[in-house]
């Protein structure tokens, strides 16, 4: 099931120190892709509330900066991938109708970055319409590459 493999991503989300060239690096890591495969997307990065990171494709517009910003809010507040946000809200068959949408978007493309069991940011992608995860894997991926790279 596509929660339980979402949950099991904690590890690609912990990393040892995060700081600004570690939001800049993974920021560009997804900007590279988006750059080689011509998406249509814009990506973010935040340390705490602060964006050290922003991009912006062709094919995007400011409403997509708005999605990455309310995503974002959304992996922080509650300390987990929008993604598994949205999956368990269709789990639980209610609609959060206490989250506010113009500060919260229940969207997956935002993922939480953890150093010693603390959420200390998140990355956020946004643009990807082919299916529910596609700007969650792209997160994923660029904090994957990051990693390595380090």
């Amino acid at each position: 099931m596509m929660l339980e493999e979402i949950r099991g991503q904690v590890a690609d989300r912990t990393l040892e120190r995060f700081d600004h060239e570690d939001a800049r690096r993974i920021g560009s890591a997804a900007a590279a892709v988006a750059e080689r495969d011509h998406l249509p997307i814009v990506v973010a990065v935040s340390r705490g509330t602060q964006r050290v990171f922003h991009a912006a494709f062709a094919g995007t517009t400011a409403e997509h900066d708005d999605w990455v910003r309310r995503k974002i809010n959304t992996a922080l507040r509650h300390e987990i991938p929008s993604l598994e946000f949205v999956l368990r809200q269709e789990l639980s068959g209610q609609t959060p109708d206490w989250l506010d949408q113009r500060k919260f978007a229940i969207a997956g493309g935002a993922v939480p970055i953890i150093v010693a069991g603390i959420t200390v940011g998140a990355i956020a992608v946004s643009g990807l319409v082919g299916s529910i995860r596609e700007d969650h894997d792209l997160a994923m991926d660029a904090l994957r590459v990051a990693a390595k790279r380090r």
